[in-house]
């Protein structure tokens, strides 16, 4: 079986669609568009996958007058090999993230890829196959679910989130300052999420991800982790020089374990001290 070629080779149009009760849906086709609707709708739900907001919509009888899918914006779909990192539009769907993740980890020095593997792996066990084909990296990011079981792992990674606003201004913050609260985030109502940078890990820098569910395989986390650590060869002993904990499903959001760094920080890799 193939997908249908007639289907491939469709033009896409942007779309302006209407419903009861006074309900719009966009479908805009550049940057520029979205961010003109964003302006003049700043309570607009963005959507991708509707995985969330349909959720939230159907059972939870929440009402959004105005959706916007961004599906077909091309900057939100990049997804760019630079010399620090990946640069991932926020639009990217989670499937299409695993395999250009498995691709790199194929081609690409194994020092660089530790974050890369770790990502890989709990995306393995992150639903099911018909949700990560629709489901979007940004979708999940701004949802800021204190289960989440990448969020963790951003943080950890040292990614930077790059956000944009409806005049384009442009400016990044680290992952671990953007989750303010309870599926709260730093998001003014004229921004937007454009992109994820993932930096690539240093010689010696290991990122590892943890989950625990009641079942394996498309299970939400009673917790989960994501865990980087940096060490430094310094005389006879390796010491570690920078470290990222950081857990969720403990607290309204992913929450980093910043006493437990500062004491990793500085002292001599061993046993004794994991």
């Amino acid at each position: 079986l193939i997908f249908p070629p007639e289907l491939l080779l469709r033009k896409s149009y942007s779309l302006n669609l209407s419903g009861s009760g006074g309900i719009k849906w966009f479908r805009p086709l550049r940057l520029q568009h979205l961010l003109e609707l964003k302006s003049k709708y700043p309570d607009a739900k963005l959507l991708v996958g509707n995985t969330e907001v349909g959720i939230e919509m159907r059972l939870k009888r929440m009402q959004y007058r105005v959706l916007i899918s961004v599906t077909h914006v091309p900057e939100l779909n990049v997804l760019h090999l630079k010399d620090e990192g990946i640069e991932i539009g926020a639009a990217v769907r989670l499937s299409d993230l695993m395999k250009v993740l498995r691709k790199v980890v194929t081609e690409r020095d194994a020092r660089e890829t530790s974050s890369c593997k770790a990502f890989i792996e709990q995306l393995k066990w992150f639903a099911g196959t018909q949700i990560k084909n629709v489901a979007s990296i940004g979708g999940n990011i701004c949802t800021a679910s204190p289960i989440s079981d990448l969020n963790p792992l951003w943080i950890a990674a040292g990614a930077k989130f790059r956000v944009i606003d409806c005049k384009g201004n442009i400016r990044t913050t680290a992952a671990e300052k953007f989750f303010q609260g309870y599926r709260e985030v730093d998001l003014a109502s004229d921004e937007i999420l454009q992109s994820v940078f993932l930096p690539w890990t240093r010689p010696f820098e290991f990122v590892k991800e943890f989950k625990q569910a009641h079942r394996r395989e498309d299970d939400i986390a009673i917790v989960n982790a994501g865990m980087r650590v940096y060490i430094e060869n310094k005389g006879e002993n390796w010491v570690v020089s920078d470290a990222s904990i950081v857990y969720g499903g403990v607290a309204p959001v992913s929450l980093s374990a910043q006493a437990t760094k500062e004491y990793l920080t500085g002292k001599r890799w061993s046993q004794e001290l994991l």
